[in-house]
């Protein structure tokens, strides 16, 4: 576990797609969908947080801190880092979001890994659907850029990267990343 890493747990979509209130809270196996993710994250990093848009009540059972966006429009997961990335005092910051309850159990470990060996600010996991770019490492000294970036209208994380010296880690297994974004989605990661 790495007492030097904060992860995030990005909570502030609309969940549109779910036609739920909050995508967050909805059951999965038995407990919120949250829950997994926060259980996966809770063996690999001793602080973790919550950011979000809108239902903060909701997040209260968890017992997490809780990071708000910085504004009351909804600009996607990239809002959510930079929300982040202003509060949080770590050097280094994982982002997960809380629709994907299957991530690899060693997920910060490898991105982390990746950052030392190759001397990088942001490492991004990738398999062969591509980059899974809402579940990244960055250092905290990369928060000018991405100010920089979302000031000027930039909203898509991976374009976001591409700007700062980066890292890949490939990982085999793209049943890890599956985020759960339907009902059906949900009916299916169920069976």
């Amino acid at each position: 576990m790495n007492a030097s890493i904060t992860v995030v747990i990005l909570a502030g979509g609309q969940s549109k797609r779910m036609e739920v209130k909050n995508k967050a809270a909805i059951l999965f196996q038995g407990r919120p969908l949250i829950q997994h993710v926060i259980d996966h994250m809770h063996s690999q990093a001793k602080n973790i947080v919550i950011n979000t848009h809108q239902n903060q009540k909701d997040f209260e059972v968890f017992h997490l801190p809780i990071i708000n966006d910085i504004t009351d429009k909804h600009e996607g997961p990239l809002l959510g880092i930079l929300s982040s990335l202003l509060t949080i005092q770590s050097d280094w910051i994982q982002f997960v979001p809380c629709d994907t309850p299957h991530l690899p159990k060693n997920l910060v470990a490898r991105l982390m890994e990746a950052v030392k060996m190759e001397k990088t600010l942001i490492a991004v996991p990738q398999t062969i659907d591509g980059l899974q770019s809402t579940c990244l490492l960055c250092h905290s000294s990369s928060l000018k850029n991405l100010q920089d970036f979302f000031n000027v209208g930039g909203r898509k994380i991976e374009n976001w990267i591409k700007q700062l010296p980066f890292s890949i880690v490939k990982f085999d297994d793209q049943f890890e990343f599956m985020n759960i974004n339907t009902k059906k989605e949900l009916e299916k990661a169920t069976l």
